[in-house]
């Protein structure tokens, strides 16, 4: 046999065993990337080695290139799949970068490129490409191998653990023998002696370092996956759930059970530290324990959601037996929720016992100590009650309420109609299915007092006995208080009738059928605005209730009297027609007739309608009342008016002698000025009146102020200011004295325009106003006042002329002066 024989069967003797190493550590764990890439790298040497135990034997170049094509899959790739599978094996994470992984299987697949299409018989290739196709393949080849047995050294180096050194000096050692044969047989000795030629044997000595790492992998378990081993060192053991930690603390294989008690996904724990799942950081014990196996008692798992999980921890480390490193701990987890809540509900059940025992007296404490009344009842039958409960019910001892029933103490009806028994009896009723019942109640004092009271019964076990708690609250205020608001919502304050939301509800629930003729009748009281600006507010809410007073005597007693607001009232007359209205629409303005507020006599304006038919709006049938009332009130309402002014100026009058006197006197002398001004007839009448109302404001001015006799005070002086305001708003509700009413409002306003109260100027002023003005100042000053004695008529005079074209109009002066006092004026003289 010759050289080139025996490699070949050599080669084909290696594709065995590089096939048999890399299949059977691929079984021990299929789904592993680690051991996939330890069978694509045996798979790449076997490769090689059965293409060159065809090669060797070639006989022509065709047959040469052809198999050495296809050992270029193996000789192209081994490099980049040794240093692939180094940094998985020592966990290096360059690998979690793409860049990373592309560029460690970029030069297989540029150099496979080069031997597949740039190299053959019958291929020309370069000398340039075929140096830079050599040297590169070289240094590829030098540098991964190189780089991955230094990454194995140092990793076996800076480790702790005896097996990963012994598992990085026998990798590094049948590494680096393969390498330094293959640099020396085929690039040293060639180039130092050059009649020496080996043939190419790199896929030969590559068995060197498969064979160190069957070795590796027969004797410390190297490239098995760790929690497989682990597995079978403990599965006695494993009854609940587990985890599984390597050497480092950090989670490689959890249960299926414990992902679920914990809520977290598998990804989630995996190559994560144990810590993050103990509320307690615990990982130094669980790894740094002088023992191999122990127990974590009463600590905390944490969920996904940071809810706490009681449980009890076995833990066991696995340890290499003839190494004795640590391999890693498995833990073995026993949820003790269960037996947490026991503990507790035992604790509570304990704790609930001494309060019982407690809670007696407290409850005897609190039961004689409070000042609500309290009742303790079995069934219906009193049993026992408290001090309070005595005074609620006016007794002298609970003796005579013990063995009593709550209906013995009540009415025999309670308020809703129902009998006090059989109302009794369905609230304990009640009580007994709900646990409690709060209901009103009446009882009745010794004396025969009927009152209200709340009363909260309620089921509870006393001395192991069921029994009723009834705690009861006298609500008479509360009652009389929702009493009074019930009455307020549905009344009139003023004058006790019902109000407008009374009359709404009710004028819906009279329009119906049974109802008819169902009349409306509206009522409105003339003049409430003239008294309220005349006489103030509390004169016009007696007019208001003796107007409800006169209208309730004419009503029947099933009749509805409401006050709309204002001085409108409103009547419902259910089944009553038009001439039956007449007669109480009559008799009502005969009461009124009878009464009076101060010399006011009372003047109502009535409208009505009647519904007649089913199909008829009762709103139509309200407007048409409104409407005519109204209408009455056009005729009426003027009437009323003068004769209230009259009693304005009565009552003004009765108040103030001098006053009266005043008014008649700038009354005529208005009449006086008006002739020397040679005004007409109707404009001297006009004159006159307006001469005996100009101060018919001050009847709404306090007496006290008018007939004060010392000096006023700013704030008197600005309500006396006020009353031709007061007057012109009396007059102007006067249809024909708007003008009137316009001049008393002017009468102290000033030629120079500095008078009120609006200011105006000159001729601005009405004359007639400018008239009043001279003439009411003139008899002030020559009259008796409450404040001073009458001004003899020279200096009265004096000061008219002082004060002419500043506060009086001079012309309209002169003719007083000259003609109406018959005196030379000041002007006159000082001409003549």
């Amino acid at each position: 046999m010759g050289t080139e024989s025996l490699f070949s069967v050599i080669s084909l003797v290696s594709v065995v065993i590089y096939a048999y190493i890399g299949i059977y550590t691929f079984t021990q764990n299929p789904k592993s990337l680690v051991h996939k890439v330890f069978l694509l790298l045996c798979s790449s040497y076997a490769i090689w080695s059965f293409a060159y135990s065809f090669a060797y034997i070639a006989h022509d170049k065709i047959s040469f290139s052809f198999w050495n094509k296809i050992s270029a899959i193996g000789w192209c790739s081994f490099s980049a799949l040794s240093l692939y599978l180094v940094l998985l094996i020592t966990e290096n994470p360059i690998l979690k970068y793409r860049v990373a992984r592309v560029l460690i299987f970029l030069p297989a697949g540029i150099f496979f490129y080069m031997a597949i299409f740039l190299f053959g018989e019958g291929i020309e290739t370069s000398k340039v490409t075929t140096n830079i196709f050599y040297i590169g393949d070289f240094l590829y080849n030098f540098l991964f191998l190189l780089i991955s047995i230094i990454i194995l050294l140092f990793w076996g180096l800076k480790s702790s653990s005896v097996r990963i050194k012994k598992q990085s000096f026998i990798l590094v050692t049948c590494s680096g023998i393969p390498f330094i044969l293959n640099l020396l047989t085929q690039d040293i000795l060639p180039l130092v002696v050059v009649t020496i030629q080996f043939p190419l044997m790199g896929q030969l000595y590559s068995i060197i370092m498969i064979l160190g790492t069957y070795r590796v992998i027969t004797k410390y378990k190297f490239l098995r996956l760790p929690e497989r081993y682990i597995f079978e060192e403990v599965v006695k053991e494993i009854m609940d759930m587990v985890i599984l930690l390597d050497a480092k603390g950090m989670i490689i294989k959890i249960s299926q059970h414990t992902l679920s008690l914990l809520e977290f996904k598998e990804d989630e724990l995996i190559n994560q530290d144990i810590d993050v799942i103990l509320e307690e950081k615990r990982r130094r014990i669980l790894i740094d324990s002088l023992k191999d196996s122990s127990k974590l008692n009463d600590i905390n798992l944490l969920k996904k959601s940071g809810e706490r999980i009681p449980v009890n921890i076995s833990y066991k480390q696995i340890i290499d037996d003839k190494l004795h490193d640590l391999l890693g701990v498995i833990l073995v987890i026993q949820d003790i929720s269960l037996l947490y809540d026991l503990r507790r509900k035992n604790e509570e059940l304990h704790a609930y016992v001494q309060q019982v025992e407690a809670s007696e007296y407290t409850f005897r404490k609190l039961f004689e100590g409070s000042s609500d009344s309290i009742l303790i009842m079995e069934g219906n039958k009193i049993i026992d009650c408290n001090p309070a409960t005595t005074r609620l019910l006016g007794t002298d001892s609970k003796e005579i309420l013990i063995g009593k029933n709550l209906w013995e103490l009540s009415p025999e009806y309670q308020p809703d109609g129902i009998l006090s028994e059989e109302k009794a009896q369905a609230m304990n009723k009640q009580a007994k299915t709900t646990g409690e019942v709060k209901f009103e109640w009446w009882h009745k004092k010794e004396n025969g007092i009927e009152f209200p009271v709340e009363i909260m019964l309620t089921s509870i076990l006393l001395n192991g006995k069921q029994v009723f708690h009834g705690l009861l609250r006298d609500v008479t205020e509360h009652k009389q208080l929702e009493n009074k608001l019930e009455y307020l919502s549905y009344n009139d304050v003023l004058t006790g009738l019902y109000n407008r939301r009374f009359f709404e509800e009710e004028l819906k629930r009279l329009d119906v059928p049974r109802n008819l003729p169902l009349t409306i009748v509206m009522a409105d009281v003339n003049g409430l605005k003239l008294i309220n600006d005349s006489f103030g507010h509390i004169m016009g809410d007696e007019l208001l209730q003796k107007v409800s007073s006169a209208i309730a005597k004419g009503c029947r007693s099933g009749d509805i009297i409401a006050r709309l607001g204002g001085d409108e009232f409103v009547i419902l007359l259910p089944k009553t027609g038009v001439k039956e209205t007449e007669q109480l629409v009559k008799g009502i303005k005969a009461y009124s007739k009878n009464e009076q507020v101060g010399s006011i006599e009372l003047s109502i304006s009535f409208g009505w309608e009647t519904k007649h038919y089913p199909e008829e709006n009762i709103l139509e049938v309200f407007k048409k009342a409104e409407d005519r009332m109204y209408k009455k009130k056009l005729f009426e309402s003027p009437s009323m008016r003068g004769k209230t002014i009259k009693a304005i100026i009565s009552t003004l009058h009765e108040k103030n002698k001098r006053e009266e006197q005043h008014s008649y006197r700038v009354s005529e002398l208005c009449k006086s000025i008006g002739k020397a001004l040679s005004l007409s007839e109707g404009d001297i009448e006009e004159l006159k009146t307006v001469g005996l109302l100009h101060d018919i404001g001050k009847i709404a001015i306090e007496e006290a102020t008018l007939n004060k006799p010392g000096k006023l005070t700013e704030l008197e002086w600005e309500e006396i200011k006020r009353h031709p305001e007061i007057g012109y708003r009396i007059l102007s509700t006067v249809n024909d004295m708007a003008e009137i009413a316009e001049y008393v409002l002017c009468h102290h306003e000033k030629w120079n325009g500095m008078g009120y109260p609006k200011g105006l100027k000159g001729e601005e002023i009405p004359l007639q106003a400018r008239i009043i003005a001279i003439a009411d100042a003139y008899d002030a000053m020559t009259s008796q006042r409450s404040y001073r004695s009458a001004l003899p008529e020279v200096i009265a005079l004096e000061e008219l002329q002082n004060n002419a074209g500043i506060q009086f109009d001079p012309m309209i002066l002169n003719v007083f002066i000259e003609t109406v006092l018959n005196k030379l004026s000041r002007n006159d003289s000082q001409a003549g």
